[in-house]
């Protein structure tokens, strides 16, 4: 296992609470010291250091963070309610369909609409627990070559960091599976139904493609905001996760 991965443990062991300053000189010397200590061994490995944590256990442990995490989000946002009934993540109409229920609203027509909202809502809740073997699959390929920025970055850099790295695929792999979801909710046919009722244009002509790449957009970036508060927490009390290799990487 190469250095740069020991450096990654290194973040959570030493920066999670000193002022930036003083994080920023802390990394100058001990990024230093430590590619001196880092050295292979005779098994092709890397040495033991800060307290016998190995770099195979720092790499895992931050694995394992982010996966406890995962488990902890699609758990919440995959139950009945966890989007549409959650004002931090609930994914609102496509700007084009709220001016249209702008306008439909005085005339007591605002209904379809906010059904179409809940549907589009019900379908991200109905797609989280495949998306929890797609954002799993993300963090098995997580490279640590970013391992530095990681370090002194604040205490969601490792989230920040899959996200950065991986969304694009992410909104790739997701796309289908939200889409199926959307189908079944009767979400994409409310969502077409009401373009060409309101005389939507082009919108009207790739409702369903739009209505899928909004609540993929909004799934993720959901998941993403509780997976950073799933890191911070795990960062914060380590212990109490069961894992004593979570609380020697992070306590």
């Amino acid at each position: 296992m190469h250095r740069r991965t020991f450096i990654l443990a290194l973040a959570s062991l030493t920066t999670s609470s000193l002022p930036a300053q003083a994080k920023d000189n802390l990394f100058k010397r001990l990024f230093g010291k430590l590619i001196k200590q880092a050295k292979p061994d005779q098994t092709g490995g890397a040495s033991h250091a800060l307290g016998g944590l190995s770099l195979n256990d720092a790499d895992i442990g931050i694995r394992q963070a982010l996966n406890i995490g995962i488990d902890a989000v699609v758990a919440q946002l995959g139950a009945t309610g966890g989007f549409f009934d959650d004002g931090k993540v609930q994914i609102p109409l496509p700007k084009t369909l709220r001016k249209a229920r702008k306008l439909a609203k005085p005339l007591g027509m605002a209904a379809p609409f906010d059904n179409l909202q809940e549907r589009m809502n019900r379908g991200a809740e109905a797609a989280m627990p495949a998306g929890k073997a797609l954002l799993k699959s993300a963090v098995s390929e997580m490279s640590v070559d970013d391992a530095i920025a990681i370090v002194r970055g604040p205490d969601d850099s490792a989230t920040q960091y899959l996200r950065t790295k991986m969304e694009p695929s992410l909104t790739l792999a997701f796309s289908p599976v939200v889409r199926s979801t959307l189908d079944q909710s009767g979400a994409l046919r409310a969502g077409k139904s009401l373009a060409g009722k309101y005389s939507l244009g082009s919108y009207a002509d790739q409702a369903s493609d739009k209505l899928t790449a909004h609540v993929v957009k909004g799934a993720l970036k959901g998941s993403f905001y509780y997976l950073a508060e799933q890191e911070r927490t795990i960062r914060a009390n380590p212990g109490a996760f069961g894992s004593d290799l979570l609380r020697r990487v992070f306590g």
